[in-house]
């Protein structure tokens, strides 16, 4: 697997570089760092420009060998890139370029305003790189429990393949979480027929419920022989809301979707409940692209 581990330096970033110490990964992967010189176009040729230039670079450098240090036991082979442009851009334009199977960053930069979970550049990230992109929240954490995001699409069972592959081990548990959405009661039905509204909204519910059970099971069978405790849970409400919620609990370290859900438009590059996921949800979420095996 080829990682692309983008830093700046920012909390979140060594959180993200101190989580990659010991991230499930496969055997031979391989990492690249990257860290962007962001430089102000201007047309002057004057030696304090040029000074400002070289400061910015040299300290894109001291950021992204700082991360190689840190990781250098696991990744002895690995590569340091300093970048120039516009971090979203430019990280985007790496990830393609190298090309990599996984994307790694902070959730927030330098920068970022205090008290929102998500920065620009990772939201930008994520919602473009054609490559998986595990996006890192907080302080880094051992890898106990991971939530999977079921809803019986390609994507969710892209992203439940991504982790099973993954060298997990045995001892995770992983929680496979599926939502019933509600069709809301018409405000407008007329009392003669609201007994039948209702029991169609009953029927609606049931079978929706059923076909996530069903999607369950084909993801559980996933983690046969990877690992020891896989739970099924099923609950109602809005997509977004409940998987927050069941992020929340103790023992969930890592929260994985993928890209789309059903129904959503082929268009959109990250769907709305992945993207909800990803904005309120506060530890590392993966966010898996169709096609990722996790090799």
């Amino acid at each position: 697997m080829r990682v692309l581990l983008a830093t700046d330096g920012s909390d979140d970033a060594r959180a993200a570089v101190a989580g990659l110490t010991h991230f499930p990964l496969p055997a031979g992967s391989r990492l690249r760092i990257v860290s962007v010189a962001s430089i102000p176009a201007s047309a002057l040729d004057l030696p304090t420009v040029r000074d400002f230039v070289g400061t910015v670079r040299a300290e894109a450098r001291r950021t992204a060998e700082a991360a190689q240090g840190v990781l250098a036991a696991r990744f002895p082979d690995a590569e340091v890139q300093v970048l120039e442009g516009e971090p979203r851009q430019a990280i985007l334009r790496a990830a393609e370029e190298w090309p990599a199977d996984l994307v790694v960053l902070g959730a927030r930069g330098l920068g970022a305003v205090a008290g929102f979970l998500l920065g620009s550049v990772s939201l930008a990230v994520a919602r473009h790189a054609h490559a998986s992109v595990l996006v890192v929240k907080g302080g880094a954490r051992g890898l106990r429990g991971a939530l999977v995001a079921v809803d019986g699409s390609e994507h969710a069972r892209a992203a439940a393949a991504f982790l099973a592959g993954l060298p997990l081990d045995p001892a995770v548990a992983v929680k496979l979480v599926g939502v019933v959405e509600v069709p809301p009661y018409p405000a407008t039905t007329p009392g003669f027929a609201s007994g039948m509204v209702r029991q169609a909204i009953k029927d609606i519910v049931k079978e929706r419920r059923t076909a996530l059970e069903q999607a369950q099971a084909t993801a559980a069978a996933l983690f046969e022989g990877v690992v020891k405790k896989v739970e099924r849970q099923v609950v109602t409400g809005t997509p977004v809301d409940a998987l927050v919620g069941a992020a929340a609990t103790p023992g969930v370290d890592l929260v994985v979707v993928g890209a789309r859900g059903l129904g959503a438009l082929k268009r959109v590059v990250l769907g709305s409940v992945s993207e909800g996921v990803l904005r309120h949800v506060d530890r590392p979420v993966l966010i898996v692209k169709t096609g990722g095996t996790g090799h």
